[in-house]
C-alpha cells in the first residue's frame, strides 16, 4: 500500500506533463531603424539590392539556424531611411535594440483607417479636380509655405 501512493503520484505527473503543449513565443511586427544609408542620393538597383541584403545579413546574425531572415522581413526601407520591418520574438527584438548601429526598435501597431478621401474631405479636391477658389489656389499651391496634413 505504501508504494501505491507514490506510484500514482508519479503516474499522475507523467500524464499531466504529456498533456502540456510547448508554448511558443508569439511573433510580432517590429520596425528596426538603422539611421541613414551609406549610398548617395542617386540610387541604382544595385544600391537597393545591397541595402536589402544587408538587412537580411543583419537579422540573420540574430536568428537561429532554423529561421530564415528572408521570411521574417516583410519590408526593407531602402531609399530614404535604413531599416526593415519584420516578424520577431520579443527577445530577439530586445537583443537587436542593444546593437550600437541600431537607433531604435519599436513595435509596429496597426492603425484604423478613418478615411481614404482626405483631399475631398478637406475640400482640396472634388471629383479628381481642384475646385476654383480652393484653399490650394488661395495658398498659391504651397509656394513659399510648408503644408502639413495629419491624417488620423
Amino acid at each position: 500500500m505504501r508504494l501505491l501512493a507514490p506510484t500514482l503520484f508519479l503516474l499522475y505527473c507523467l500524464l499531466f506533463s504529456l498533456r502540456q503543449r510547448p508554448t511558443l513565443a508569439a511573433k510580432q511586427s517590429y520596425v528596426v531603424y538603422l539611421g541613414a544609408h551609406s549610398h548617395g542620393p542617386e540610387l541604382s538597383s544595385v544600391d537597393l539590392k545591397r541595402a536589402t541584403q544587408s538587412h537580411y545579413e543583419f537579422l540573420g546574425s540574430y536568428l537561429g539556424s532554423n529561421e530564415n531572415p528572408e521570411e521574417a522581413i516583410f519590408y526593407s526601407y531602402t531609399r530614404h531611411i535604413n531599416g526593415f520591418a519584420a516578424k520577431l520574438d520579443d527577445a530577439v527584438a530586445a537583443e537587436i535594440a542593444k546593437h550600437p548601429k541600431v537607433l531604435s526598435v519599436f513595435l509596429s501597431k496597426e492603425k484604423k483607417l478613418h478615411t481614404t478621401h482626405s483631399w475631398e474631405f478637406l475640400g482640396l479636391e472634388q471629383n479628381g479636380r481642384i475646385p476654383p477658389n480652393s484653399i490650394w489656389e488661395k495658398a498659391r499651391y504651397g509656394e513659399d509655405a510648408i503644408i502639413g496634413n495629419i491624417d488620423s
